[in-house]
């Protein structure tokens, strides 16, 4: 049972962490329940989400530093994507660049209104 609670646990950490959207998270936590690495038609039939959204999503997570992309050919030789998380150390590594990226605009903006108050 714990083993069930961890996929769920890692994608909102790293969602909340990262400010991501809710598709997004919801991606994270197929790919962390997956044992191989999930192509986008498999990807939206876990998340029921439009194909178009979980396109959008990926690339946000691969904007982020969290998901490997593999290229395959498919049955009707065409080329396609396979995705997975990255190792946890670097899905920790991204989550320490996003927040401290976070700090920084709040350090900026109180640095603006300190500035202003003077």
């Amino acid at each position: 049972m714990a083993r069930s609670l961890q996929p769920a646990a890692l994608a909102g950490a790293l969602s909340e962490a990262l400010g991501l959207p809710r598709t997004a998270a919801l991606i994270i936590k197929a790919l962390a329940r997956a044992r191989e690495a999930l192509a986008v038609d498999e990807i939206v039939e876990q998340v029921k989400s439009s194909e178009r959204s979980v396109r959008e999503n990926l690339q946000v997570l691969l904007q982020r530093g969290v998901l490997i992309r593999r290229v395959f050919v498919t049955a009707n030789k065409k080329l396609a994507y396979a995705y997975s998380l990255k190792p946890v150390d670097d899905l920790l590594e991204a989550a320490r660049k996003e927040v401290a990226r976070t700090i920084g605009r709040i350090e900026a903006v109180a640095r603006r209104l300190r500035d202003t108050s003077t």
